[in-house]
């Protein structure tokens, strides 16, 4: 195998399940060249990775898509894997030029002669692995990566710097989430900041994307301190770069949570309703991740939920706070 084509066009935390398999296929057959399409806005997270020879971006309107279809149209891959994408995708398949396209979810218009079914529930990033392994890939583990050119750490630095924080010293409060219903709320992430203010030496970050920038500042004006600064509108590897020097992050499911477990950043993860096991820590040691989850057949667990209201509600500040209080303990 000389030339392969991987497919990761959905999220922040799907695509970065397609790194371990990027390394075990390049540690497998150190010859091939592995070219990427990945979403343009998670384009920064794979620039610098040695594993791989070319990136190509993807936007979901189709009228941006010929131009990719157009850059893809005559090279020929030995392989094509597609790691995750949307049912948008299948509008770029008549531009391949290679009969192997291997994938793993239930897609109704891709070939079906390479689709790894796959039906006990496993990881995404297992989900990829297995799927390698139909082509002679051998695993190398679970670990995300990220890497970081020069002037990416220089940035961070900086920014830490002019506002007085120094690494390991710092709470990083990720107050965004893809969907709102993975959203925790403002008010309770406002009373932490004020427990963490109150009952520890560490600084805090607000940190998410565009916008969480209107909420962050709110939070901001309402804790009125100058041990807490916001990072919404810095870009995302110098957000990454942030949270990986943080001593603890505490974060709903989203992107910038598996950004933590990439960097192995302490992690308090809130998961609500949605199982771990798919998309949660993998290969994680418990001492770096508390997640939170809600059992809704166990009426002590769950607070009477009106029909609509948000899964996420019913984790309190206090249950938050007391796995802040255990995992800043295992890591001091």
């Amino acid at each position: 195998m000389e030339k392969v084509l991987i497919i990761s066009s959905t999220g922040m935390g799907d695509c970065l399940w397609g790194t371990p398999g990027i390394r075990a296929l390049k540690k497998t057959f150190p010859v091939v060249k592995i070219d990427l399409v990945v979403n343009k806005i998670w384009k920064p997270l794979f620039e610098f990775n040695p594993y791989l020879n070319q990136i190509f971006t993807y936007r979901e309107q189709w009228y941006r898509q010929p131009f990719l279809g157009i850059q893809l149209f005559g090279r020929h891959y030995d392989a094509i894997l597609i790691f995750h994408a949307n049912r948008n995708f299948k509008r770029i398949l008549p531009w391949f030029r290679s009969s192997s396209i291997w994938y793993h979810q239930d897609f109704d218009w891709a070939p079906g002669s390479h689709h790894v079914k796959i039906n006990t529930p496993f990881h995404g990033i297992q989900r990829r692995l297995i799927m390698l392994e139909k082509l002679g890939v051998k695993a190398d583990g679970g670990q995300m990566e990220i890497y970081f050119n020069q002037a990416t750490l220089d940035k961070s630095r900086q920014f830490l710097d002019a506002h007085d924080f120094s690494p390991e010293k710092y709470i990083y409060l990720n107050l965004g989430a893809a969907v709102e219903s993975r959203r925790w709320m403002a008010d309770r992430f406002t009373e932490l900041a004020k427990r963490i203010l109150k009952t520890t030496p560490w600084k805090i970050i607000l940190g998410g994307g565009p916008a969480e920038k209107k909420q962050s500042l709110n939070i901001l004006n309402q804790l009125n301190t100058s041990r807490v600064v916001e990072v919404c509108d810095q870009p995302l590897m110098v957000d990454a770069n942030i949270i990986s020097k943080a001593r603890l992050m505490v974060t709903a499911n989203t992107g910038p949570m598996h950004i933590g477990f990439a960097m192995k950043t302490p992690i308090v993860a809130l998961f609500g309703t949605y199982c771990p096991i798919s998309s949660g820590p993998l290969e994680i040691p418990d001492h770096l991740c508390r997640a939170i989850t809600i059992d809704l057949e166990r009426k002590d667990h769950v607070e009477q939920l009106d029909p609509g209201e948000f899964h996420l509600r019913s984790i309190t500040v206090d249950k938050v706070w007391e796995q802040v209080e255990k995992v800043l303990a295992e890591n001091s």
